[in-house]
């Protein structure tokens, strides 16, 4: 009894994928756009501090009160250099650079330790402008 044939081909994947991991195709742009110059409005101001941090906010306008992550990136303390004190705190979102957290910092303003945490901290603000209207 002959032994029965096996229909399927063996193929040598080996040098096909090496081939196509060393091309790197080129396209070139239908379209040129002119390089624009982006204003943060951070202009202006000195940075105090800068730290990266995860920002949640206190959500009490629901029926269960709950904490909700506004966003991951770097949260600063800046100073407006012609305006005299006025320190204001702003974060952006990693990656889309979206304003998360954009307000004053006040003497009447308190950071306080997250109970539970060593590593987490609270404070309250009168009006935060990080959706454009104060929140």
């Amino acid at each position: 009894m002959a032994a029965p044939k096996d229909t399927h081909e063996d193929h040598d994947t080996s040098t096909k994928n090496a081939d196509e991991s060393n091309h790197d195709p080129q396209f070139e742009p239908i379209v040129s756009l002119p390089a624009q110059e982006i204003k943060t409005l951070e202009e202006d101001e000195e940075e105090l501090f800068k730290m990266r941090a995860k920002l949640f906010r206190f959500a009490s306008e629901n029926d269960l009160p709950e904490w909700k992550e506004r966003g991951t990136g770097e949260v600063k303390l800046l100073k407006h250099k012609d305006k005299g004190g006025t320190i204001r705190l702003l974060m952006r979102r990693d990656k889309t650079l979206k304003i998360c957290a954009n307000h004053y910092i006040t003497p009447m303003m308190e950071l306080k330790p997250n109970a539970g945490s060593d590593c987490a901290w609270v404070w309250n603000t009168h009006a935060d402008f990080a959706d454009e209207c104060p929140k």
